[in-house]
């Protein structure tokens, strides 16, 4: 029997449509339902800076399932471990933080495939329905999503090679971590880091790659998908609610 509505395509997604989502850091899975719930078109869950591991990703995947958007899993490093975990639970992708050249970049891709394509380890769990969807294995290598984060010099200096590799479906740029990487640490709105967002942008819709990126708010995120980009993140869960609540206490006190 195949299930394939356990793991919603990101992929099919981002090739029709520019994609709005927001980050999810906090393990209890009934906020991820709420985001999920607000009509964004996918999540992205950080295993990187948020408090959420493996042991928390399962309970945020089922909680949000019902909504049929994907769930993207920011894993903590580029470990082959890490990212089979992620999709052995049924994360629809994983992000992949902090790659620097092209070799950085493949072993991402290739721990997203099953052989011969890659070296993901084959016992899926959740994502195959806990041995319910006989076609998982079929047809996982065409529906997962590897998403590298473009954020260091030393990425941008291997850029080409990083877009040649095969198995990159998507690259997220990482504004903060690119303009520190640049010494210009907090100056995201710095020409040279502007710059280089433009070029990254540029290379990689020429290879057909779909290029997201992190935005604070819905006016930077408007802006960025009228340059080109097809998926943004805005904002975080922990940030949204931040907000929300400071602008009650004001207007409140008036």
């Amino acid at each position: 029997m195949e299930r394939p509505d356990i793991v919603p395509d990101f992929r099919v997604l981002v090739g029709a449509r520019p994609l709005v989502g927001t980050w999810v850091t906090f393990a209890d899975p009934t906020v991820a339902e709420v985001v999920a719930g607000s009509g964004v078109d996918f999540l992205a869950i950080d295993g990187e800076h948020g408090v959420v591991d493996v042991g928390t990703l399962g309970p945020i995947l089922a909680a949000t399932r019902a909504t049929g958007i994907p769930m993207l899993f920011r894993v903590a490093e580029n470990e082959q471990a890490r990212i089979q975990h992620a999709l052995d639970n049924g994360a629809s992708g994983v992000v992949v933080p902090r790659i620097r050249s092209a070799a950085d970049a493949a072993r991402a891709a290739s721990a997203t495939r099953y052989p011969p394509e890659g070296t993901r380890g084959i016992a899926p769990r959740r994502a195959a329905g806990y041995g319910r969807d006989g076609g998982y294995l079929a047809r996982a290598n065409d529906v997962v999503t590897c998403c590298i984060q473009v954020e260091t010099r030393e990425a941008l200096a291997d850029l080409d090679a990083i877009l040649a590799t095969p198995g990159l479906d998507a690259l997220l740029v990482g504004p903060n971590d690119l303009a520190g990487s640049l010494g210009r640490t907090g100056e995201i709105d710095h020409p040279e880091n502007l710059a280089a967002i433009a070029d990254v942008l540029a290379r990689a819709t020429a290879w057909g790659i779909p290029v997201g990126i992190h935005v604070p708010d819905a006016a930077a995120a408007r802006q960025r998908l009228a340059e080109g980009f097809r998926f943004v993140t805005v904002s975080t869960d922990h940030g949204l609610l931040a907000a929300a609540v400071d602008a009650m206490v004001a207007a409140v006190r008036g």
